[in-house]
């Protein structure tokens, strides 16, 4: 159980990642409840991948801050302690409505992270995230013009498994409702308009407080338009 001090530290800490945010997320050079989201009648399939074998759809790079590659069927993304989040976009498509599901594991580093997705990125400086962390909390972000706003959390979830176990995630940016389920239990949802624009989708990850690292791998990402 985490005490009250942990979460605090937890949420102290979740600010520094935010003025973290503010400064840059890691990218290549070259471009920038889950059974809802997989049974709504009107969805149709835009996009899936187990990552096996790689997918060139998925910007793959490494740097000294961070790295994004494929292995053993997995996406894994790397924060090397550098103090910049790393994000995987998913190239060339933009998009307005979506809902994706992913699987998603803390591979090593500190618990204390952040990750999960990216919705209606029109830059590094204007998206919203929806993410937990590999200690059982969950957060609902929008970056508007580098300014980072929480609109749901860090709260703790029983929903979300902790330490090294793996987690499905559903996230659902539909209209002005973002959503997130943790293994089929919707934990939260928030009503914004701000960002209404088509815009990217990627996987995130960040260890929060600078000097640490972390590693998140995902699997299994389905992605939907209504």
């Amino acid at each position: 159980m985490i005490s009250p001090s942990q979460r605090d530290t937890h949420d102290l800490l979740t600010l520094l990642l935010l003025l973290l945010l503010m400064a840059a997320c890691s990218s290549p050079t070259s471009s920038p409840s889950p059974s809802a989201i997989t049974t709504t009648p009107s969805a149709t399939s835009a996009f899936t991948d187990d990552f096996e074998p790689p997918n060139p759809a998925w910007a793959r790079f490494e740097t000294a801050e961070s790295a994004v590659y494929t292995q053993a069927g997995e996406l894994f993304l790397e924060d090397r302690g550098k103090g910049v989040a790393v994000f995987a976009p998913l190239a060339s498509k933009t998009y307005t409505d979506t809902m994706v599901t992913v699987q998603v594991r803390h591979v090593q580093g500190t618990v204390n992270n952040w990750m999960g997705v990216i919705c209606r990125q029109q830059d590094e400086n204007n998206y919203y995230l929806l993410a937990i962390s590999a200690d059982g909390f969950y957060l609902i972000l929008r970056v508007e013009d580098g300014i980072p706003t929480p609109l749901a959390g860090p709260e703790i979830s029983d929903s979300i498994r902790t330490g090294k176990a793996r987690n499905d995630l559903g996230v659902r940016c539909v209209g002005d409702a973002l959503s997130l389920w943790v293994n089929n239990e919707r934990v939260s949802t928030y009503l914004d308009n701000t960002l209404d624009k088509a815009g990217g989708v990627a996987l995130f990850s960040d260890a929060v407080e600078r000097g640490e690292t972390s590693v998140s791998a995902f699997d299994n990402f389905t992605l939907t338009q209504p």
